[in-house]
């Protein structure tokens, strides 16, 4: 028997090293590139399943488009998205109710004196009063509205429209309310369209109309309730500090190169050194792209891009829209909007302001919207055609003895940002199938896309499309 306690000795050793954890090599992490609110959306959702993500954005803070001008009492003004709803609004809500930022009710319209503006002469008169004739359209028409909506565009309406697209939603929103026997509608939505950024309703197509104005946007932009107001970007930035606790997230930081030719994707970035920047790398598990995919966005991030990658993302569009804080004589309680030649046409998009609004009562500071051309427009245009403008209706309009504006300068303009905004796919290339193909992209040499192409340019749509990303194929 003695001879076998050696041998059970080392039967022994061996089953207990078998037994130990084999040494793990350390996975990549997922990469972000973007850090708005369909990229911290998604690096949320990858925490939450315990999977490691790294986030670069060019901006000194998150929350992309949803960016604020703070003044000397530390009042908001915001360069982005400022007002949302319950019905529409329901994950917004869900990464709010995660940070402390209070919100206020707010009406859309009905509460404020309006004025029209031209902005080549200055030329003020007040917004005419909808007649009886046509609210009583309006009001008959949106139970139809309601209706079709719901029966016909809502169960298209997920992300990346995986349910397909019909043809009667490639053709430009005007032409759709035409189709429908809609005559007041198309034309009391032209300039919630356009001075909001979403463009022309005769030109854009019917399918991101019908996302935008759900029945209860709708409804609110009609004054049969109120919407609310609140701090989009401090709310993405509490989220981001309180909620990505395991999220590495680089700032002003730029992508430069994204090479996919290996196993793993490996990003290229600057990030700030002392007076200068550094030049790093990170090879990524995948990379998850939380930004609008036109081709100028691609291209400046350096994507060696395949070529469907290139046939889907050529046909994206955006629209040059221009945000600004300004300290004005504007009154709490009055606006202004760009004069249109026609009810049925949007204020001409040359880049000047198309709305002016003072959304706090305690500050001095009201935000411009400018809309710009269809071709491609400097900052500096856009910026003196702001400046020129303002200095033209400085005043306070509801003062008839007032006749010369006060001077305007550009010192007064506080912040000015220019957005690449509202990527979306023209009627053309929806007929020819865009997001099919879009669809058919997730998951091609490890990368994938989240951004308001995935529904509609708003934040809700941007969150949807980063949790989507991680939920569908994580």
């Amino acid at each position: 028997m003695w001879p076998l306690a050696p041998a059970l000795l080392a039967l022994a050793l061996l089953t207990t090293v078998s037994a130990l954890p084999h040494p793990r090599c350390e996975q990549h992490p997922v990469c972000i590139v973007g850090a708005g609110p369909a990229g911290l959306a998604a690096a949320g959702r990858l925490e939450q399943k315990g999977i490691k993500s790294v986030m670069f954005d060019r901006q000194a803070e998150v929350g992309g488009k949803c960016q604020a001008y703070y003044d000397e009492q530390g009042i908001f003004h915001p360069l982005g998205a400022a007002f949302f709803s319950n019905a529409t609004y329901p994950d917004t809500i869900a990464i709010l109710n995660q940070t402390d930022v209070s919100i206020e009710d707010f009406a859309l319209t009905g509460t404020r004196d309006m004025y029209r503006f031209n902005f080549t002469n200055g030329a003020i008169d007040s917004n005419p009063s909808l007649t009886p004739q046509f609210t009583a359209s309006v009001i008959s028409e949106i139970p139809r509205y309601v209706t079709l909506w719901k029966e016909r565009f809502a169960p298209y309406s997920v992300v990346n429209y995986k349910n397909g697209v019909p043809e009667e939603f490639t053709v430009s929103g005007a032409e759709w309310f035409r189709r429908n026997n809609f005559t007041a509608l198309p034309i009391l939505l032209v300039n919630p369209l356009a001075l909001y950024g979403y463009g022309d309703i005769n030109i854009v197509p019917a399918l991101y109309i019908l996302q935008y104005f759900t029945p209860d946007i709708l409804t609110a932009f009609i004054g049969l309730h109120s919407v609310y107001y609140m701090d989009f970007h401090k709310m993405f930035v509490e989220y981001a500090r309180n909620q990505l606790c395991n999220t590495t997230i680089h700032t002003s930081s730029e992508v430069r190169c994204v090479d996919r030719s290996g196993p793993n994707p490996v990003l290229t970035y600057t990030a700030p050194s002392g007076s200068y920047v550094s030049w790093n790398k990170q090879e990524c598990a995948s990379v998850i792209f939380a930004f609008p995919p036109s081709l100028e966005n691609l291209e400046r991030i350096g994507l060696d891009m395949t070529e469907l990658e290139y046939n889907t993302f050529h046909n994206v569009t955006t629209h040059q829209y221009y945000s600004s804080a300004v300290d004005l004589e504007l009154p709490f309680g009055v606006s202004f909007i760009a004069n249109s030649s026609d009810p049925s046409e949007p204020p001409p998009n040359v880049g000047q302001p198309v709305a002016l609004l003072h959304l706090s009562e305690e500050s001095n500071v009201s935000i411009a919207w400018s809309w710009g051309p269809y071709d491609y427009q400097t900052e500096e245009a856009a910026f003196e055609l702001l400046t020129d403008s303002l200095a033209k209706i400085n005043l306070d309009p509801r003062n008839a003895t007032t006749t010369f504006p006060q001077p305007f300068c550009p010192d007064d303009v506080k912040a000015f940002e220019k957005w690449d905004y509202f990527p979306h796919f023209e009627s053309d290339a929806l007929s020819e199938g865009a997001y099919n193909k879009l669809n058919l992209l997730q998951g091609q040499k490890k990368s994938y896309y989240a951004s308001g192409l995935s529904g509609m340019e708003i934040v809700e749509w941007a969150i949807r499309g980063g949790y989507d990303v991680v939920d569908t194929y994580f």
